[in-house]
């Protein structure tokens, strides 16, 4: 009888034990075996009703988006992810969202590229409810997969300075993220199939980055990605011409711009000009903490100068486009400008006539470009935005976009 007491104590003993170690036992990584999706985390479930009234709502202030409430299928579920990528050669861990329908099914790819920012805390990842997002969240709502990329010093790294208008990490982080979505429907949402179709938009910076994926993709990944349109919004395609034309004003609206591109090129070495060979003091010492992602648009603005002659040195602006001192400003710039080349699939460019940020030729003479590199003049298109500015023309941008893909789908 005591023989049978200690073990049934012993038993008693051993079973918390033999919880304790099964229910600390590691579940299996789902996302061990991929190359590019790291890690997901479903940040905001909408109902299909939640989508209506957005839309609703959204078509008060722009009524062009009143059809769209007719064409939203289901509620959406937003993701932030994390995935692999690189930058000048060395491996990285970069963040995006993704925006998917709530209802299993087919679905395209839009990948939409964002305009400036300069707040860690309005990166996609950081403000999934931010109002720009939401009107995505309504685009997918109609039957697309919809990602964004936080680019390179938001998001999962934040702890790097942004390489503002720097093409080939632009590209690199976009086209990766795209790969990380065909491992995304594999792990995470299994009741949906992400399609090889993708539609491809963007405006301002984003326009520009939009662009610069399309021609990388039909250059080089065209047998990875089928892309059915894109469309370009005010984007700053050719960086030389728009330095060019900047430093010949006496006043520009937006030195917000300027500081960051510079501080950008600086910062990874694009060329070896200090900011001080560029611009007078006290603005050289004043641009590297400026862009820490704590500061917003207005507020660098506030830190900088609208006049030309303030902003830069005299000798810049009268050598940027001649001097041996500024070879490297002209060739880096010139690397990260988008060339005319013969598109095989339909591209809508789109800009505001009032746009005195990035001005409307920018757009004109790219489409002009392509048409004369072979693009056909029927799918290559470019319409203007009468009376719009650049900030009034971010919407409407983005619905002469949706309403080309229409087309195409």
């Amino acid at each position: 009888m005591e023989k049978s007491l200690k073990i049934a104590w012993l038993i008693l003993l051993m079973v918390p034990l033999l919880l304790t170690q099964s229910c600390s036992k590691e579940e299996p990584d789902p996302y061990a075996d991929n190359t590019y999706l790291v890690s997901s985390t479903l940040e905001l479930m909408r109902s299909k009703d939640n989508m209506i009234t957005l839309i609703n709502w959204a078509a008060a202030l722009y009524p062009d988006l009143a059809g769209m409430a007719d064409e939203i299928e289901s509620g959406v579920n937003v993701y932030s992810i994390k995935y692999n990528t690189s930058f000048q050669g060395e491996a990285i861990v970069a963040s995006g969202l993704v925006i998917i329908p709530s209802v299993p099914g087919d679905y395209p790819i839009l990948s939409f590229q964002n305009g400036t920012n300069t707040l860690h805390t309005n990166a996609p990842t950081a403000a999934p409810d931010y109002q720009a997002y939401q009107m995505l969240q309504c685009v997918a709502s109609t039957g697309y997969v919809v990602i964004i990329a936080d680019y390179l010093g938001f998001g999962a790294t934040a702890n790097m300075a942004h390489p503002y208008l720097h093409k080939e990490s632009t590209v690199q982080t976009v086209l990766d993220m795209l790969y990380s979505v065909a491992e995304f429907d594999e792990d995470v949402a299994k009741d949906i199939t992400i399609s090889d179709d993708c539609y491809l938009i963007g405006y301002s910076q984003g326009g520009w980055a939009t662009l610069a994926v399309l021609e990388a993709i039909e250059r080089d990944y065209a047998s990875d990605f089928n892309v059915r349109a894109t469309c370009c919004g005010a984007g700053p395609y050719d960086l030389s011409y728009f330095n060019e034309y900047v430093i010949g004003l006496a006043e520009y609206p937006m030195p917000v711009f300027l500081g960051y591109i510079s501080n950008a090129y600086s910062e990874y070495g694009l060329y070896s000009n200090p900011l001080t060979d560029l611009f007078n003091d006290p603005y050289a010492g004043r641009i590297p903490g400026l862009y820490d992602g704590t500061h917003s648009s207005e507020e660098i603005n506030s830190q900088l100068t609208t006049s030309i002659s303030g902003l830069f040195q005299a000798g810049y602006i009268t050598g940027y486009s001649s001097s041996p001192s500024y070879l490297g400003v002209r060739n880096a710039l010139a690397a990260n400008s988008i060339e005319g080349w013969s598109c095989d699939s339909p591209l809508l460019f789109v800009h505001g006539t009032a746009d005195n940020y990035v001005i409307p030729a920018l757009s004109a003479n790219m489409h002009d470009d392509m048409i004369a590199a072979g693009s056909n003049p029927l799918t290559c298109l470019y319409v203007t935005l009468e009376g719009l500015d650049h900030t009034g023309g971010i919407v409407p941008a983005v619905i002469a976009g949706l309403e080309f893909f229409k087309s195409y789908r």
